[in-house]
């Protein structure tokens, strides 16, 4: 079986991922946990803009955009699951995973990490735990079945489920698994005695059981932000005052500047750097492209690049644009929206990313490049005009 499906399981990740992404949506770690004495803040109208527009005018309608597509996908797995072919739920899959790609970069307050971020609640990993994927533990809840049971997703780490588990069971070849031969449903033969047809009504059903989860923790995000529910955007939006767990514009404004760094951290050093053979990858580099085989790598990488620059400008709201030419920086500020959308041009007009690594590296070198020429500047002259502290995944990143 072709183990790259949906990437490369990534091991070394799990330990990490038991203290962070193990943990179930709560309200994660705050300013005031650390401090409890809130400091008076004064907005310039470019901060208060940013701050106030980036949820009603950013992450919510992203994350309406990426429902709809589940709803979608819903209606595609259970017609798989009553006897329409596998197949037609793949483009739906596609579709809801590109606009997902795109709130990617949106990893602010509820859908980041509760254990780093003031407000995190885990609720990205709950949808999409890329990198840290496991097709053959997938397969082997396939064959278990355990996805009836009462708390099936609170007792498994997060690579057994979400849209990664659900494009494995799409995409995975028909008669065969992830798994060595030594693991127990090879050795036992469970795998062989469910047969092909058994394979797929399971993955069908397991495939539903998923998507409801999925949907499940996209309202949940969504309520999040809502201002009839948690109104993170409120929260977000008035620093140092009332239930805020912002303390100051500064913590707030490094909330949404740390969200960018996806384009940084996973893009260019996990999406692009590693396939390509710089960093942490010595061999068969090409099977940690994201996607790999499906033909929707660089496509993906052009919707995180859509994604930072929306979150970037604001859209039709108030963006760091805005506020880079408030204090005399316009120059920066169109440079770096300059240099997303030449990436993003480039990104639309390559192929498969697991293939340019291999047939066409200098392409591939050329993608690299053009987010690098992003990000330089993100972690570069825009932190150091707007004061803002880049996180220590990034740092110490020389590259």
């Amino acid at each position: 079986m072709d183990s790259n499906l949906l990437g490369t399981s990534s091991w070394v990740l799990l330990g990490a991922l038991a203290l962070g992404a193990l943990a179930k949506p709560q309200l994660g770690c705050t300013a005031h946990s650390q401090n409890t004495m809130p400091t008076d803040t004064t907005l310039t109208q470019a901060e208060s803009d940013l701050l106030t527009d980036i949820g009603p005018m950013v992450v919510a309608p992203t994350l309406e955009q990426f429902r709809t597509d589940v709803v979608a996908l819903r209606e595609a797995l259970v017609a798989w699951r009553d006897g329409s072919a596998r197949e037609n739920a793949r483009d739906p899959f596609l579709a809801a995973m590109l606009s997902w790609q795109q709130a990617e970069v949106l990893q602010i307050g509820p859908a980041a990490q509760s254990v780093s971020a003031t407000g995190g609640a885990d609720l990205r990993d709950e949808i999409y735990s890329w990198p840290t994927v496991n097709p053959c533990r997938v397969d082997q809840k396939t064959v278990a079945g355990e996805w009836t049971d009462a708390g099936y997703f609170e007792a498994n780490l997060v690579n057994s489920y979400g849209m990664d588990a659900i494009g494995h069971l799409l995409f995975a070849p028909r008669d065969d698994n992830a798994c060595p031969s030594q693991v127990d449903i090879n050795d036992d033969g469970t795998w062989e005695a469910l047969g092909p047809e058994g394979v797929d009504a399971s993955r069908a059903d397991f495939a539903v059981a998923l998507v409801d989860h999925v949907l499940q923790s996209a309202d949940e995000l969504l309520d999040a932000w809502s201002p009839a529910g948690g109104d993170f955007g409120t929260k977000l939006a008035e620093p140092g005052t009332g239930d805020s767990p912002f303390l100051t514009e500064q913590s707030a404004l490094e909330a949404v500047y740390v969200g960018l760094f996806y384009l940084e951290i996973m893009v260019k050093d996990r999406k692009l750097a590693e396939p390509l053979g710089l960093g942490d990858c010595s061999d068969d580099c090409a099977s940690r492209t994201e996607g790999a085989g499906l033909g929707v790598s660089t496509a993906w990488v052009a919707a995180n690049l859509r994604g930072f620059r929306l979150a970037f400008t604001g859209g039709e709201g108030g963006g760091f644009d805005d506020l880079l030419a408030e204090q005399g920086h316009s120059e920066l500020a169109d440079r770096m929206i300059a240099n997303t959308d030449a990436a993003i041009a480039l990104a639309d007009g390559l192929g498969p990313y697991d293939e340019l690594v291999v047939h066409h590296a200098a392409a591939a070198q050329s993608l690299y490049d053009a987010v690098k020429a992003v990000t330089d500047d993100l972690k570069g002259d825009f932190a150091t005009v707007m004061s803002l502290q880049v996180p220590s995944e990034a740092a110490g990143d020389n590259d």
